[in-house]
C-alpha cells in the first residue's frame, strides 16, 4: 500500500519491464495532484490488479512536456492494465497531458471505473510536436458506474504558463 503521498504516488521514468500487481494507492479524494500512478516514456509495463482511490488521476500516461517529449521522442508503450478497480479519481486512465512524445499499443480490460470525474481522458495541447501520436488504445470490459464523463478529448488543454498563449 502507497497512501497519503504529498503528490504523485508511483511514477517510473524512462524504465522498462515493469510489474506493478496487487497493490493499493491511498490518497483523500480531495488532495490535488496526487495520481495514482504516472507511468513516463516507459515501455512493457504491467499494471494488474490495482486498488486506485487517489484525489486525481488514476492512472496518468506521460512522456514528457514539450522539450523532454520533442528531444528523447520516448513513447510510453506496450502497457497494459488488467482487473484494475478505479475509484475516486479525477480521471480513471488519462493519456496526457504531458505526452509529447506519444502512447503507443495501450490495453486496459476487465476493469471498474466507480465514482471517477472521467473514464479514458486524453488532454494534449498544441504545439507538443509531430512526435505526440497516440496509436493502438484498447478498451476492453470495462465497467463505468457513476462515472461523470465516460470519454473525453481535450486537445486545447491550459497547463502551466505558456498553455495560455494565444497560439495554443
Amino acid at each position: 500500500t502507497v497512501k497519503n503521498t504529498p503528490s504523485w504516488n508511483i511514477h517510473p521514468y524512462f524504465s522498462n519491464h515493469l510489474d506493478f500487481i496487487d497493490i493499493q494507492l491511498e490518497s483523500p479524494a480531495d488532495s490535488p495532484n496526487t495520481d495514482g500512478c504516472n507511468p513516463e516514456s516507459c515501455s512493457d509495463v504491467n499494471l494488474i490488479g490495482i486498488r486506485f482511490s487517489v484525489g486525481d488521476d488514476c492512472i496518468a500516461i506521460k512522456s514528457g512536456k514539450f522539450e523532454m517529449g520533442m528531444k528523447y521522442r520516448r513513447p510510453t508503450e506496450n502497457m497494459v492494465v488488467r482487473n484494475c478497480f478505479m475509484n475516486k479519481g479525477h480521471g480513471a486512465v488519462v493519456l496526457g497531458s504531458e505526452c509529447s512524445g506519444g502512447i503507443r499499443n495501450l490495453v486496459v480490460e476487465q476493469c471498474y471505473f466507480y465514482d471517477t470525474d472521467r473514464g479514458l481522458r486524453i488532454k494534449t495541447r498544441r504545439g507538443r510536436g509531430e512526435s505526440m501520436v497516440i496509436d493502438g488504445v484498447t478498451f476492453n470490459n470495462i465497467l463505468m458506474d457513476h462515472v461523470r464523463t465516460p470519454l473525453v478529448m481535450n486537445m486545447y488543454y491550459f497547463c502551466d504558463d505558456d498553455g495560455k498563449t494565444e497560439y495554443v
